[in-house]
C-alpha cells in the first residue's frame, strides 16, 4: 500500500480539497485503486478538529464527492507513515521537510504543482478568506496536477 499525504497550512481548504480530488482520481484508475491510501494534514494546529472550509466542502459536494473531514496537524509519527507528501506551497515544503527529517522513514516531499508541466508558479494559492471562485481556481490547479501525480503513483505501484 502506498501512503500519500496532502499538506497545507491549516488542513481545512487546499489539502482536504486535494485529498478528495486525488482519492476520486485514484478510485477510477485500475492500476491504483486499492493500492494507494490518501489522507491530509496541516503544518499548523490552529484548525485541528475543525471540518473542511465551507467553500471546499460545497465544491466537492457539487461534484458528488465526500465533504466530511476533520483537520489535523502533521507530526513526526504521521510523516513516518507516508511514502509521498504532496504540499501546497513552498512554506509547507520547508515545514514538511523539517518534520520528515526528524523522523525515521523519510517520505519524499514534493509540491503539488510540480506535477503540472504547464503550471505557472510553484505554489497553490491559499483561498482562505477569498470568495468561492478562489476555491474553484485551487481545484482547477489541483486537477491539472492529477495526471502527473497518478503517473508518479503508477511508477511506485
Amino acid at each position: 500500500m502506498i501512503s500519500v499525504l496532502v499538506l497545507c497550512h491549516g488542513n481545512i481548504c487546499r489539502s482536504p480539497l486535494a485529498e478528495v480530488l486525488l482519492e476520486a482520481a485514484i478510485a477510477t484508475d485500475p492500476a491504483l485503486s486499492r493500492r494507494v491510501r490518501v489522507s491530509s494534514a496541516g503544518t499548523s494546529n490552529e484548525h485541528e478538529g475543525e471540518g473542511m472550509h465551507e467553500h471546499s466542502a460545497a465544491l466537492l459536494a457539487r461534484r458528488g464527492l465526500r465533504a466530511e473531514h476533520r483537520a489535523r496537524q502533521l507530526t513526526i509519527a504521521l510523516a513516518d507513515q507516508q511514502d509521498l507528501i504532496l504540499v501546497a506551497d513552498r512554506w509547507n515544503l520547508r515545514d514538511a521537510r523539517g518534520i520528515v527529517a526528524s523522523g525515521i522513514r523519510r517520505a519524499e516531499v514534493r509540491l503539488i504543482r510540480d506535477f503540472d508541466p504547464a503550471a505557472q508558479g510553484s505554489d497553490l494559492d491559499d483561498p482562505w478568506g477569498y470568495p468561492e471562485s478562489a476555491y474553484e481556481r485551487a481545484a482547477e490547479e489541483i486537477s491539472a496536477a492529477l495526471p502527473g501525480i497518478l503517473s508518479e503513483l503508477r511508477a511506485r505501484a
